[in-house]
């Protein structure tokens, strides 16, 4: 802020050189308490007095670093001296490390104030004159710069062992959490992550959001922040926007775990993954949950699926290939959009040498495949022996099991050792950490390993198919729940039911046929219930190795 000085004249004239003060504490804890700043300006104002000069105006940074020039009244306060009009004279200060802890930058500006014919004045520093002041300065400025080093390597080394004993250091906590006292050592407050009792509710809201919609649907982010500030929710007092929601679906620490030291203070690059420190929070959102959002995710990039196949009208949208070419099928319309056909997308762009081509009727498509999973794929006879299939499946596999856990052992750690290249490649500048397409390769990294660490523990902990039996009564509840809403509920919700246990529709001139893993309808009978936001549409990879037909 700017704060005028009362040593200067209400009319603004003076007989003494006109002269304006620069005053800067670099904490916000120093800002608050003032005490620091009191002192500055007290003692650059009797400086200016001793000096003969009258200060017109003071211009002070609270909370800002001395290592950068971008800060708002240090910049407000060159731009007053450059104009003639002022007619300042001298620019009085506290100290040479409250102007700048960078020398490269004070000379600069050192340099800028001695063209323009403006003395800088120190109030605890004598600065000759001339070419020996300008020397003075550099070796001050040296100084500076090299105690702001110290002092940084001690907070971090004191904000790092707090973080290792499981403490937080004191930032805006995320989204979801408070922080709370959790003892008390040498008369300071230890704090932790605690959950908000405003904010988780909201954060488990968003996920549902995202996975499962409101009952029409899983929801893209830019109908979830329409929806939450439609429906009265801020954002700590301010709307929602799709970078806030964004943050919250990528936000790791939902799960348990909050990383610290993840990024350099002062270059703001990357840190690699061994110098992160875990600290334990609450969980807020399941490791499941958390791994499903991630891959819808991913899924969802534009570049990976358009937008019209995750959000358009299409039952069979993302889902439709073409058996003469392997293409896929995309929506056309005749007699001004009162038919829709699915045609041969390589046929319809690229001409008849890609494909022959084909193009059916849509609504008679999606009825004989409506009507195929309910008298084939859900009708309980085949849910009992699908089931059957996969539990002797199951049974027969549990000698296997540690292979499969080997096997992604490995690949867990050949994704650790590529990311861990990724973030060496940054440190010795090869790439530019700016660059998204390379931001992209560390997300899709860390999110295999994700993966693999939870199907790790799913190997090891859970053997949910092999221990379940599921009655008949379930299978025949199921059965009935599923053809219903497949016939009555909402569009939206239809075709995210249907993507859940089909993979692929392969249209051919005499036949469809319908692809998808059995795994999911196994799945879905051991949760036994199809109603709106009781099952998340997350398949692991490995699971989905042969894609079996189901018709």
């Amino acid at each position: 802020m700017k704060m005028p000085d009362r040593r200067f004249p209400p009319d603004g004239t003076s007989s003494l050189p006109k002269a304006v003060a620069y005053l800067r504490v670099s904490t916000g804890r120093q800002a608050e308490q003032g005490m620091s700043l009191d002192e500055q300006q007290r003692q650059v104002a009797a400086c200016a007095e001793r000096h003969g000069h009258a200060l017109a105006q003071t211009f002070c940074d609270r909370g800002l670093t001395g290592r950068t020039e971008t800060r708002e009244q240090f910049q407000a306060m060159m731009h007053y001296v450059r104009d003639p009009a002022n007619g300042v004279k001298a620019v009085v200060i506290y100290h040479s490390s409250r102007l700048f802890r960078n020398a490269q930058f004070l000379l600069k500006y050192y340099s800028e104030l001695e063209s323009l014919g403006i003395r800088l004045i120190s109030a605890t520093q004598p600065l000759p004159e001339g070419h020996n002041g300008k020397l003075f300065l550099t070796m001050l400025a040296a100084f500076d710069a090299h105690a702001s080093d110290q002092n940084a390597v001690q907070v971090r080394d004191v904000m790092t062992a707090n973080a290792e004993a499981g403490y937080w250091n004191g930032a805006k906590p995320p989204f979801g959490y408070r922080t709370a006292v959790a003892t008390v050592l040498r008369n300071k407050e230890k704090k932790v992550l605690a959950e908000s009792g405003e904010e988780a509710p909201v954060v488990r809201l968003i996920f549902t959001l995202y996975l499962k919609g409101d009952g029409s649907g899983p929801m893209g982010i830019k109908k979830i922040v329409a929806y939450l500030n439609s429906h009265g929710y801020s954002f700590r007092g301010k709307p929602f926007y799709t970078s806030a929601v964004e943050k919250i679906l990528k936000g790791e620490v939902y799960t348990g775990t909050y990383r610290y030291n993840c990024i350099d203070s002062r270059t703001r690059k990357p840190r690699p993954e061994s110098e992160h420190i875990k600290v334990v929070a609450p969980v807020i959102i399941s490791m499941e949950l958390w791994l499903a959002a991630q891959r819808a995710l991913a899924n969802n990039r534009p570049n990976v699926r358009a937008p019209r196949l995750t959000s358009g009208p299409t039952l069979l949208s993302g889902i439709a290939i073409c058996d003469l070419c392997g293409g896929g099928m995309q929506l056309r319309t005749g007699k001004s959009g009162a038919y829709r056909y699915l045609t041969c997308a390589n046929k319809a762009n690229k001409g008849a040498l890609s494909c022959q081509g084909q193009s059916v009727r849509m609504d008679a498509v999606d009825e004989v495949v409506l009507s195929a999973m309910e008298t084939e794929v859900f009708a309980p006879p085949r849910l009992r022996g699908l089931m059957g299939q996969v539990i002797d499946a199951s049974n027969a596999g549990i000698e296997a099991v540690e292979k499969d856990i080997a096997r992604l052992q490995a690949s867990l750690n050949n994704d650790k050792a590529g990311l861990k290249r990724l973030y060496l490649a940054i440190e010795k500048g090869i790439v530019d950490i700016l660059d998204k397409d390379f931001a992209q390769q560390i997300a899709d990294a860390r999110l295999r390993i994700a993966e693999s660490e939870q199907r790790i523990r799913e190997l090891k902990d859970r053997r949910v198919l092999h221990s379940t039996r599921v009655s008949d009564e379930r299978v025949a509840a199921f059965s009935q729940q599923i053809r219903e809403r497949l016939r009555s509920a909402d569009p939206a919700f239809r075709r995210a039911w249907l993507h859940l246990f089909v993979d692929r529709v392969v249209i051919g001139p005499g036949e469809i046929r319908i692809l998808g893993p059995k795994q999911a309808l196994a799945e879905g009978l051991v949760q036994g219930n199809v109603n709106a936001g009781t099952m998340v549409p997350s398949f692991d990879r490995e699971w989905r190795a042969r894609h079996d037909s189901n018709v």
